[in-house]
């Protein structure tokens, strides 16, 4: 819903380059998170409509409450983490009715309330304030009060910044979209191999087996030797060759109860249940036999691997917590999992989007 009353036309603004539009949402697409697409997006409509002050509200889905996560503008300092209370002023009727409002002239307007929308060192003359939805659902909102030129907002600007939220939605909702899918994924892509999270999971739970049935676990870590050289020489595509071909062989060697999993740009790790230090030394010779077969016709690059072998039994097991690239797993498994303290305003963004859209009945 759009409302447009109050905005007045601006015949200077329709020769607004269309070039500048589309470099702003070429800028935004190549945002890598939310925090960045919301740097890029109070950025371009600073250099686009040059308000006094833009910011983005970040809306509490518990009491619909709005607080100012991220402000451009001289009075930034004053503005950063005020409290909106639901539905008062102009932010929180937009935000509360899913209502994009530009008022051009807020001594006109009688829904202006100056004891409220006035902002600390700032006297409100002109403001937008339009919502961020995901699914429909309302998790903040982008307000521009005052224009540093002095004038007021126009329509056309209005529809400019109707457009750029659009847009920002459309890419906050894939961002959010990706990380989610990102966290159910078990696979390495490249290889088919499990990824380094998966291979955590399943370690913790093989470790807490192993030491209260006292059985054995066994791993290998399989690198690639002078990785990099093969890079230098061959090229890219060369190296994913020979990735791709590694995994595929570790795949094919070990038993359906063995975890192969890819914890780094060229190394492996694989998980042996109930295999003591022979039975692992066993499978690295049979693997290095196959390497030294087939590696040369299948890829094309005659390349080799250092395989170390590690094993543990029963209580003694979680020894193998401490192999140093087990540690760095957990370590980078444990440090995604932390929330934290004091989260950025696109951790707290994404997390509403994430417990809304993915998260079952309470």
């Amino acid at each position: 819903m759009e409302e447009l009353k109050g905005g007045t036309r601006s015949d200077q603004f329709q020769t607004f380059p269309t070039a500048r539009y589309f470099e702003a949402s070429r800028e935004l697409s190549l945002a890598r998170s939310t925090d960045d697409l919301l740097d890029r997006l109070l950025k371009k409509i600073d250099e686009l409509l040059g308000p006094a002050v833009a910011a983005f509200l970040l809306r509490d889905q518990a009491s619909r409450d709005l607080r100012y996560a991220r402000v451009v503008g001289d009075i930034a300092s004053q503005l950063q983490d005020r409290m909106i209370r639901r539905g008062e002023g102009i932010c929180g009727l937009a935000a509360e009715t899913n209502q994009n409002i530009i008022i051009s002239d807020c001594q006109r307007d009688p829904r202006f309330n100056p004891r409220v929308d006035h902002l600390p060192g700032l006297e409100v003359y002109s403001l937008m304030a339009l919502p961020v939805k995901v699914e429909k659902k309302v998790f903040g909102l982008v307000g521009l009060f005052n224009k540093k030129n002095g004038k007021q907002f126009s329509l056309d600007e209005f529809k400019l910044l109707l457009s750029l939220i659009s847009l920002f939605e459309l890419l906050l909702e894939r961002l959010v979209l990706l990380k989610h899918i990102s966290q159910l994924e078990e696979f390495d892509p490249l290889t088919d191999a499990y990824n380094t999270r998966t291979f955590v999971n399943y370690f913790q739970r093989e470790v807490a087996r192993c030491e209260r049935y006292g059985i054995d676990l066994s791993l290998l870590k399989v690198d690639i030797d002078y990785y990099e050289k093969i890079i230098q020489t061959f090229g890219q595509e060369a190296g994913a060759r020979v990735i791709t071909n590694l995994s595929f062989i570790l795949r094919k060697t070990t038993r359906k109860v063995d975890l192969v999993a890819r914890i780094g740009e060229y190394e492996f790790m694989i998980m042996l249940p109930n295999t003591g230090r022979s039975g692992a030394e066993k499978l690295r010779d049979r693997i290095i036999k196959i390497l030294e077969n087939q590696n040369l016709r299948a890829t094309g690059i005659p390349y080799t691997v250092t395989i170390e072998v590690y094993s543990e039994s029963g209580q003694t097991v979680q020894a193998l917590s401490r192999v140093s690239e087990v540690s760095s797993c957990l370590n980078q498994v444990n440090k995604k999992h932390q929330r934290r303290k004091y989260p950025t305003p696109g951790e707290e963004l994404e997390e509403n989007i994430l417990d809304t859209l993915f998260s079952g009945p309470k």
